[in-house]
């Protein structure tokens, strides 16, 4: 499969070996969902239209092909990740005060932050009940230690808010709670109801983090130079809400001290959207956003590396074959999406 397949073809293509097993979870959702309380309808249905990848749920299931086979518990897992994602969202838009997603107003936007967080909780809460349709604490476990480290990832960046000192190990240690867990979970899922055990598990559940560091890394470099009428979100909210992402860490690391101070001045005084693409243009030619990149690079070449050992482990079969495809696929489609 080409380098340039994931971003020509898009996600429905990479999807293509689990379309019978994704539109099972879709309605798996659907039922689960909007068979509660119909005054919460309204929420819910506007929640999951600012969803839109279905990452998480696509990694559960692939990692269950290929680690042996998938069944319904796969379907209550990937639903229930994509509950929490969903959840995590309106909350993370609640902390950023973003008012689009998706070309869609938020739910505090559309509504109000009180209603914004009870969604959030409602979803999160309702996964955990799909979890507990699995029957193995296992997965129970999996999941609260996945959702317990996503908080506390995110509790970390609000405490390091303003802290311009951070260094890459601290902005790994927090993309490695809030975003990284839960790819972490999915893979990690996926695979163990597959049948995957011991090592190999093990290399599955570092695929997911691995992903899901280059994953946030990207996410933070179009925050700062993306489109927003392709990423369909507001932009330029983690330099207004003075969060220090990996392109400003690497870039006061290299500036030089006259420059650095320049920069923490304005920082420390505040960033307003208007001036996005001055610093985005600034970090550009300083070399931190391409080096920000080539960090992701890194990281789903490692993600990429782990494939290519599980592939020689087991029996293979055309199922198999298909699913590590797509799984490499995934991640190059990672680094080089623009949304």
């Amino acid at each position: 499969m080409s380098e340039t397949t994931p971003r020509a073809a898009g996600l429905d293509f990479l999807y293509r070996p689990i379309t019978v097993e994704m539109e099972a979870t879709t309605a798996l959702l659907k039922e689960r969902l909007f068979g509660l309380d119909p005054a919460f309808s309204e929420y819910l249905d506007h929640s999951f239209r600012l969803g839109g990848k279905r990452l998480r749920p696509a990694l559960t299931l692939l990692c269950g092909k290929a680690a042996g086979s998938v069944d319904r518990r796969h379907y209550l897992c990937a639903a229930a990740l994509e509950m929490i994602h969903t959840g995590s969202l309106v909350h993370d838009d609640i902390l950023d005060g973003a008012r689009f997603r998706r070309r869609l107003e938020t739910v505090n936007a559309r509504w109000d932050s009180q209603r914004a967080v009870l969604v959030g909780d409602l979803l999160i809460t309702r996964a955990f009940d799909l979890i507990c349709e699995c029957e193995d604490l296992a997965l129970f476990r999996k999941t609260s230690a996945c959702c317990r480290a996503t908080v506390e990832g995110e509790l970390l960046q609000v405490d390091s808010i303003g802290n311009f000192a951070l260094t890459t190990a601290d902005y790994r240690k927090i993309v490695g709670g809030k975003t990284a867990a839960l790819l972490e979970c999915a893979t990690h899922m996926g695979a163990y109801l597959g049948g995957a055990r011991g090592e190999s598990l093990a290399a599955f559940e570092r695929f997911g983090s691995a992903l899901g560091i280059a994953f946030q890394i990207v996410d933070d470099i179009l925050d700062l130079v993306g489109d927003e009428a392709k990423t369909g979100k507001t932009l330029g909210t983690d330099l207004v809400n003075k969060k220090e992402t990996l392109p400003l860490i690497l870039y006061l690391q290299n500036a030089s001290p006259a420059e650095r101070e320049s920069t923490l001045k304005r920082l420390e005084t505040g960033v307003s959207l208007d001036e996005r693409s001055e610093f985005a243009a600034m970090l550009t030619a300083s070399g931190a956003v391409d080096a920000a990149r080539a960090e992701a690079d890194a990281l789903v070449d490692e993600s990429l590396e782990m494939i290519a050992t599980l592939r020689e482990t087991g029996e293979s079969s055309e199922e198999k074959t298909q699913a590590f495809d797509a799984l490499e696929a995934l991640a190059r489609f990672v680094v080089k999406r623009d949304k």
